[in-house]
């Protein structure tokens, strides 16, 4: 407790900070199920389906990413706002707030749905889909476009949940979300058989349930914040908008990058090439998905610090988590490189020895980009987003560009595609986002640097280590060898971690963040009282 804090605020902060463990258990749960069903549903499609049917389901839910560029970078600005204003104990403010931002979040999806109902119905004439019926096509894309654009609404709810800090409240009701729509499918595909059109069919029941379980949440937690017409201000919506300008103009920017190479991949190497880029995609953003589970807990904390000018505060909260997610995921990434014959060979059986060349290319550059993935909210934070949506489209321009440059002037196919996005993950993971960070919150560059450099030696470590376990005993090919293998050494891992790599201070961060019958036992084995 500082000088010029009471116990009372203590008392509030404590509160607030415990529960960053709720929100990343229940997180982490929701991670894991999508995982699971992942890993799962990606054979079954395949062998359902086929694999040219099967590629798709990516194909269209990288075309969903880019019309959700615009709703969900609005969302993430918004509560932004929202959850400042909620700090601050300004409820008039707040209810400004989040009335303006539902309100132009619906007109917003209006206007997008005919674009949605356009690009459904050419679809199957702009990609190769392979003998699948083009009405079963476009009959997919329109309820996958249209149920994902009405999830986004969600976000005015979940800035709420972000500005209390109860951020399980939207993972409870995603998980829930999960595992109704693989339920629906495995229904469907029993009972009637596989289609298309199922799957989107699941994505409308599975976003209804999903919405009405978050308006319920936030009429428990919160039921101060009401939507309200009068509330709403076209001139504070244009405040928020700008800031939002800039985030959507960085999603664009993001999208450039794998989600391009996977259309570009379709369009030039064909439906069954893209089929195989979309497995090694779907690996890459699972990994992104368990970092982001991690991550996301800190926007909460961020925002407070933020509302109560606590700079110094919030440098300390990025520094710990950056550190923190970077170490945690490399044991991950490292399991997947070294042991992915097994890996791919349970999963998805043989005949596909092209994905382990990919994943040779792709998987290091993750290391990166988990480490810096908390920095990539301190520009938001600071409402500082102009620069990273500029450099953000360059760099995405720049991705579109080699990898066009490659699929026409060299041989190197989807090797080529992966090579280009690894050049450049590099530039803007490595290249950009510490140094912003830095220059943003007035720090050296070696602030976030550092844990980069953590995040690498420990990962050719961890490597290293695996690469020579493999070399003595072979892990044998059961799911039940593999899964116990990476449970067991990544409590190891991580227990180890915790105690080798962090200090007093950052320890008692860190148990800060749980609630006091975790932190006896856990403090007690890390040596903090």
């Amino acid at each position: 407790m500082t000088e010029n804090t009471t116990p009372a605020e203590n008392s509030s902060e404590q509160k607030f900070n415990s529960k960053v463990s709720i929100n990343m258990l229940t997180n982490i749960v929701r991670t894991l199920l999508m995982a699971l069903f992942g890993f799962l549903m990606v054979p079954y499609y395949i062998d359902s389906l086929g694999l040219a049917a099967y590629a798709i389901i990516p194909l269209a839910t990288s075309i969903v990413a880019y019309i959700l560029a615009v709703t969900d970078s609005l969302g993430d600005a918004f509560a932004r706002f929202i959850a400042v204003s909620i700090q601050h104990g300004e409820f008039d403010e707040a209810n400004r707030n989040y009335s303006t931002a539902s309100i132009g979040l619906l007109r917003i999806i209006l206007m997008a749905t005919p674009i949605c109902i356009l690009v459904s119905i050419l679809s199957p004439y702009i990609f190769q889909v392979g003998d699948t019926a083009f009405f079963e096509v476009q009959t997919f894309f329109v309820m996958v476009l249209l149920s994902s654009l009405a999830m986004s609404y969600s976000a005015g709810m979940d800035s709420v949940f972000v500005g209390y800090n109860r951020l399980y409240a939207t993972y409870i009701s995603k998980t829930v979300y999960i595992v109704l729509q693989v339920g629906i499918v495995l229904a469907w595909f029993f009972l009637f058989g596989p289609s298309l059109w199922s799957i989107g069919m699941s994505y409308v029941v599975a976003t209804t349930v999903m919405l009405v379980m978050m308006f319920l949440w936030k009429r428990r937690i919160c039921p101060d914040i009401r939507l309200s017409r009068r509330s709403y201000s076209p001139e504070h919506m244009k405040d928020m908008g700008a800031l939002g300008l800039w985030t959507t103009v960085s999603e664009l920017g993001i999208l450039m990058f794998i989600q391009a190479s996977l259309v570009l991949s379709n369009i030039y190497l064909g439906a069954e090439s893209q089929g195989e880029f979309s497995i090694v995609a779907n690996m890459i953003s699972m990994i992104n998905t368990a970092t982001t589970s991690i991550t996301v807990v800190f926007v909460p904390l961020a925002y407070r610090k933020y509302a109560e000018e606590d700079y110094e505060g919030l440098v300390k909260v990025v520094n710990l988590f950056t550190k923190f997610v970077g170490l945690v995921m490399v044991f991950p990434i490292a399991f997947i490189l070294v042991f992915m014959e097994q890996i791919i060979g349970l999963w998805l059986g043989d005949g596909y020895e092209a994905i382990y060349d990919l994943l040779m290319v792709m998987l290091p550059v993750q290391v990166a980009v988990t480490t810096v993935r908390v920095l990539m909210n301190v520009p938001l934070v600071y409402l500082k987003m102009e620069t990273v949506a500029k450099i953000t489209l360059v760099i995405g321009l720049f991705n579109v560009a080699i990898t066009f440059l490659s699929l026409n002037f060299t041989d190197l196919g989807l090797i080529g595609i992966s090579m280009c996005w690894v050049i450049s993950m590099l530039m803007i993971k490595v290249g950009f986002y510490p140094i912003y960070a830095a220059r943003i919150t007035g720090q050296k560059l070696r602030c976030y640097y550092i844990p980069l450099v953590y995040s690498h030696v420990l990962f050719l470590v961890t490597v290293t280590i695996m690469y020579v376990l493999n070399m003595y005993f072979t892990m044998p090919m059961s799911w039940l060898a593999v899964l116990s293998s990476f449970f067991i050494g990544f409590m190891v891992y991580v227990v180890a971690s915790l105690k080798v790599m962090f200090d007093k201070e950052e320890k008692t961060m860190i148990l800060d963040y749980f609630p006091g019958f975790v932190k006896r036992y856990i403090g007690r084995y890390l040596g903090v009282d």
